[in-house]
């Protein structure tokens, strides 16, 4: 049986894709999606559409807190609709509440990489909002060391520097067959 096939078979949960922004929890999402035959949500998204306007627009006119809120209901329906793969926001688990019902009803994949390869990734900062009050570099850097913490709650921790995307995916499908195999 191939790693593919023993995911598929032992998955009953959904697969949560965190880490900072720029590590491809939406690249790698959206392939491991594809590859297991799951449903794709990405809970900026969600709140985008839910709201009619951007998350950098939500942060201008609401502020953070408004936006964990929205965040956090996306996240909880994004669960409820089952064995599906949920990116999440960098800051989602930053939030108790959130964190605790992902803890409790998913399997957590933290997508890690260093500052310099998310800043690389993420070229142009006009639509983080987080990375408009300095220099971005050192912002991913203080984020970084920041959510350590917060993202040590992940079930398995795939570092992606010097990974294409399908490397990324496969790295992540390897270490889910890993977890399933003594879960």
């Amino acid at each position: 049986m191939q790693v593919l096939d023993r995911v598929k078979s032992r998955l009953d949960r959904p697969i949560t894709m965190i880490g900072l922004m720029g590590s491809g929890k939406s690249l790698v999402g959206r392939q491991l999606s594809a590859a297991l035959d799951l449903t794709f949500i990405d809970s900026d998204q969600v709140v985008e559409q839910t709201a009619g306007i951007t998350i950098s627009e939500i942060f201008e006119l609401a502020g953070e807190a408004k936006f964990r809120e929205m965040e956090r209901r996306a996240i909880r329906d994004a669960v409820d609709a089952g064995t599906v793969v949920l990116s999440v926001g960098g800051g989602a688990v930053c939030n108790a509440k959130t964190a605790a019902l992902l803890n409790s009803r998913s399997i957590i994949v933290w997508l890690k990489a260093n500052p310099e390869t998310l800043m690389a990734r993420i070229g142009s900062t006009a639509s983080r909002p987080l990375l408009q009050s300095g220099e971005p570099l050192a912002i991913l850097q203080q984020l970084a060391e920041e959510r350590q913490d917060d993202y040590a709650i992940a079930d398995l921790t795939v570092v992606t520097d010097g990974m294409s995307g399908n490397a990324a995916s496969d790295a992540v499908l390897r270490a889910l067959d890993s977890h399933l195999a003594v879960t």
